[in-house]
């Protein structure tokens, strides 16, 4: 897909997938078709594999390579399929080129981590890594990446940038980018749901999730009230089923992905383990997700069949 093309496509949920394992920690590739599948169709308009939450850093690059293949076949072309690559930028450009040949639409520039480079090095690396696939690129601003004017107007001159992910949740900048670069970029609420409100004021149309992976119901929910600019029924959709999940993921580091993935296992969907460095929920924190989904009404009902009444 041009970078073009893919800008006018992002817009409503921006779905991040998970990458399931087996409890040996082996890539589940039948388990995240399975998800795929179910996520393309809940009416998310674009997913992203190998993401935060999909632990792209802990994945080799042949593990990689299979993962964005088994998003792409899954999803069938109702969405476009993001791929998110991140490290420095000679081993980025490996991970580009892979997810171009394995059929990727896109790619999320994850941040680089260790080093802090100056402008002229991250113009660079951008540069290189639209250069080396030809796909639109997504950059995607959080705790390794902090973007501002001067920052965008680096990357406004790499052609293939389409767009911003933005996970810092600073209104005033973003507005104050927005203004200056219209619809150069694609401008993405990276603060999820629970911001869908000011940010979609402010002019984002596209949301990230990773909501979608066990309840697309609720993220579909959220984005026809934005559209509709009912912000008082976004607001009370988030506090009512978003702020209880998003509150637990914050409550301990590695909580962002791990809630996420166990809440995709209570439902009863393929998910599995997260990777080490990230461990399980504490007990405590499993039956309180627990106690959410049930008020939600997320978790399977018990089989009766069989069963005298």
């Amino acid at each position: 897909m041009r970078p073009q093309d893919l800008k006018q496509k992002l817009e409503g949920i921006f779905g991040f997938v998970i990458t399931p394992f087996q409890q040996d920690h082996t890539l589940d590739l039948t388990g995240l078709a399975v998800l795929v599948d179910r996520i393309a169709g809940s009416g998310v308009n674009v997913i992203c594999c190998a993401g935060g939450v999909g632990e792209f850093y802990a994945l080799t690059r042949t593990e990689f390579q299979s993962v964005v293949e088994t998003t792409v076949r899954a999803a069938a072309g109702r969405v476009p399929v993001i791929a998110g690559v991140g490290h420095a930028t000679r081993i980025a450009c490996q991970w580009a080129r892979t997810a171009a040949a394995a059929g990727a639409d896109g790619l999320l520039i994850n941040p680089v981590y260790f080093v802090d480079p100056s402008l002229e090095g991250l113009s660079a690396h951008y540069s290189a890594i639209g250069e080396q696939s030809g796909l639109g690129l997504i950059a995607f601003s959080t705790g390794g990446f902090v973007y501002n004017a001067e920052t965008m107007e680096r990357l406004a001159k790499v052609p293939e940038m389409i767009g911003l992910k933005d996970e810092i949740g600073n209104l005033s900048t973003f507005l104050s980018c927005r203004a200056r670069f219209g619809d150069r970029f694609a401008w993405v609420n990276g603060m999820a749901e629970t911001l869908v409100a000011p940010y979609f004021a402010a002019g984002a149309r596209c949301f990230t999730t990773g909501l979608v992976n066990f309840a697309p119901q609720i993220p579909t929910a959220v984005y026809r009230y934005a559209l509709a600019r009912d912000y008082e029924a976004v607001e009370r959709t988030v506090a009512l089923q978003v702020r209880p999940i998003a509150e637990l993921r914050a409550k301990r580091k590695g909580y962002s992905t791990a809630v996420i993935k166990e809440a995709t296992a209570l439902v009863g969907l393929p998910a599995g383990p997260c990777r080490l460095p990230l461990l399980p929920l504490e007990p405590e924190d499993r039956l309180q997700l627990q106690q959410i989904l049930t008020v939600l009404n997320l978790l399977p009902t018990p089989d009766l069949a069989g069963v005298g009444l």
